[in-house]
């Protein structure tokens, strides 16, 4: 049976994952210098080892609303060729199941489409196709 593992992280209250093969890797949150007239969702850029980075508010583009957690970890990952930084409040795991374990959920009025979560020791974890979610004109290479 194929095996598949996952990179979850919290924002807020909810848990999402991603594949892992989509995360380059995890770095403590850094400052982001920034640029004018960016989405208000995009916080800009990092500088990750001489390669700058894009970095994103994942709590404001997931539609979240705003915590006082300071922003603790940026999750770094490939989208398209292309590295982008996700700000989460945290990084708490990484998940190894089976595809059985995932169900499909409708979400009404969703213009992603049916979603993917995952029930995992009494939580429920969103798993994410980061490439449709980080699909957009700011981010494009």
């Amino acid at each position: 049976m194929r095996s598949i593992q996952l990179v979850a992280f919290r924002l807020s209250r909810e848990e999402y994952a991603v594949t892992i093969e989509k995360v380059r890797e995890i770095i403590n949150y850094v400052p982001v210098t920034r640029l004018p007239g960016t989405p208000a969702y995009f916080e800009d850029v990092i500088n990750v080892r001489g390669k700058i980075v894009p970095v994103v508010d994942f709590m404001a583009k997931m539609g979240l609303p705003a915590t006082d957690q300071a922003k603790k970890q940026i999750v770094i990952v490939e989208t398209r060729d292309k590295e982008v930084g996700l700000t989460v409040d945290s990084v708490t795991e990484v998940i190894r199941t089976v595809p059985e374990n995932f169900a499909s959920v409708e979400t009404e009025g969703s213009r992603q489409g049916p979603r993917e979560v995952y029930k995992f020791q009494n939580r429920i974890i969103i798993l994410l196709d980061i490439d449709q979610v980080l699909s957009t004109p700011a981010l494009a290479g």
